[in-house]
């Protein structure tokens, strides 16, 4: 395969700072160039789905961290006292905090 360069006249003064019969050369990148498009597959890398098991886009460690993201209104979060215990925060119906021991915690 040949590289071909173009070279082109302005038609007229313009506003790219070009005046009438000036020579220029137009750059485009090369997804902008028909035929290209297997050179540029070879250069660009290819992601599949990210899983708890299997990097992906982002990397399999990020993905789990991601899952345990709750974007529903939360019905508890959780805090750790200075001795390790863990109490959940919750609201009543009415609106109230309240802090509740968790269950099962050794200390």
């Amino acid at each position: 395969m040949s590289t071909k360069i173009i070279q082109l006249r302005a038609r007229g003064n313009n506003d790219f700072g070009l005046t009438k019969g000036e020579p220029y050369y137009p750059k485009v990148g090369a997804d902008s160039v028909t035929g290209l498009d297997s050179e540029i597959d070879k250069f660009v890398p290819k992601y599949g789905l990210a899983t708890p098991s299997a990097d992906g886009l982002i990397s399999k460690e990020d993905k789990a961290k991601l899952d345990k993201i709750q974007v529903e209104p939360f019905e508890g979060l959780k805090f750790k006292s200075p001795d390790g215990s863990i109490f959940v925060l919750s609201v009543s119906n009415q609106g109230d905090a309240v802090f509740t021991k968790e269950a099962n915690n050794e200390h």
